[in-house]
């Protein structure tokens, strides 16, 4: 077997073992932090899914999403990544140009993944430091995941076109993440004095300037998908601020609905402007990558590399 089958295996296995970690130790340490917070707070009611003193920090956050929006997203971003990693290790895909590039950021941010899974789960202020920088760690990462697979700059065929939504998914979600996660840091250092006055125009531009920022990245780096995660981050704000800082969550639901409405154009398309390459098949490998500018120029690579698929790939 060679190096690259043996890495892209051991990568799939890494990234397994990743997010077993992370979830089995956040779980744990959530329960028991559930218990004491029940035993320290006569049972009232738990809105975080993470240990208490993480909770003490988003309640002072007035942009942290509600807990739903964690579990729904880390879900759907997991599950997808892991059916990416197999896909990635398969014998067919040994001379994937994108998947070998893909290689080393794999790495990076599986094991930025573990340390923040660490560290999330420690009830200590220590640990929500730590695993915000690992968040902002994981962010260039997950972008140089992205663009090493090409996303937004090359069309590529089923089932490797759908498996990377889920990594720009990840980029979006980590972007977000880290906007997040900064107050988090500024309130665990006392650095932001908590002022509820004061704090609610405040988050609110940042979640304007965020909107801003996620919209602009998005139409860079060709990838509508980007943006997805936005909207639940947007939802899950909104839903746990509607009433108690009404400006905060009027202002999330109202991004919530325009990344809705940009996404209901721009997701049918794919893309905000044509790709750079068009990838018809594995035989790419014999023929190299097929520049193109427009849609009906990959028709005509296709009819190009039907003699080349016949004969290379029997």
């Amino acid at each position: 077997m060679k190096n690259t089958s043996i890495w892209r295996i051991a990568a799939a296995v890494f990234a397994v073992g990743s997010i077993i970690y992370t979830t089995t130790s956040s779980s744990r340490s959530r329960r028991e932090s559930q218990e004491r917070h029940e035993a320290n707070q006569g049972g009232s009611e738990y809105e975080y899914d993470v240990p208490v003193e993480y909770e003490q920090v988003f309640e002072k956050n007035q942009i942290v999403p509600a807990g739903w929006t964690f579990g729904a997203v880390w879900s759907t971003i997991y599950s997808g990544l892991t059916a990416l990693m197999v896909h990635q290790a398969l014998p067919s895909q040994e001379h994937n140009p994108r998947y070998q590039k893909a290689l080393p950021w794999w790495l990076a941010s599986w094991t930025l993944n573990a340390i923040f899974g660490r560290f999330f789960s420690q009830n200590d202020p220590q640990s929500i430091l730590i695993s915000d920088l690992t968040t902002k760690f994981n962010l260039p990462a997950a972008l140089g995941l992205h663009q090493s697979l090409e996303i937004g700059k090359t069309d590529v065929p089923s089932p490797e076109k759908y498996l990377r939504i889920p990594v720009s998914l990840y980029a979006g979600w980590l972007t977000a993440a880290t906007v997040v996660g900064t107050p988090n840091s500024l309130l665990t250092l006392d650095w932001w004095k908590s002022d509820d006055e004061q704090d609610e125009p405040v988050s609110a531009g940042i979640l304007g300037a965020t909107a801003g920022a996620g919209y602009f990245i998005a139409r860079q780096l060709n990838d509508p998908w980007y943006m997805v995660p936005f909207v639940a981050g947007f939802s899950g704000i909104a839903t746990r601020q509607w009433e108690k800082q009404p400006i905060v969550g009027w202002t999330a639901a109202a991004l919530a609905a325009a990344y809705a409405g940009l996404l209901a154009y721009w997701l049918p398309k794919e893309k905000f402007h044509s790709y750079d390459h068009y990838v018809v098949n594995e035989a790419e490998v014999l023929a190299g990558p097929i520049e193109t500018e427009e849609p009906h120029q990959a028709q005509i690579a296709r009819e190009r590399m039907k003699p080349i698929e016949a004969e290379g790939l029997d």
